[in-house]
């Protein structure tokens, strides 16, 4: 088993310990929006909001680079 995939897995199981852990629903008040949620949802949704856009901006600067340096390539072949 490669170690990102137990990483993962281990990652996975402490997620899951905490949402269990985490479901007392709290108040959450925003301007003028007010709801009850619970814990883990709060902070469940900004994380994995965060590994998206993460991931996300990842791929756009490796299509970046893998642009940039074709393009490199292609000035070497003809200068």
């Amino acid at each position: 088993m490669p170690g990102s995939l137990i990483t993962f897995i281990i990652v996975v199981i402490i997620i899951v310990i905490y949402v269990v852990s985490n479901v007392q629903p709290v108040e959450v008040k925003f301007l003028f929006w007010q709801a009850q949620v619970s814990k883990a949802l709060l902070t469940l949704v900004p994380l994995m909001a965060g590994i998206i856009l993460g991931f996300v901006l990842a791929q756009i600067d490796r299509f970046k680079k893998a642009r940039t340096k074709a393009r490199q390539k292609k000035q070497k072949k003809g200068g």
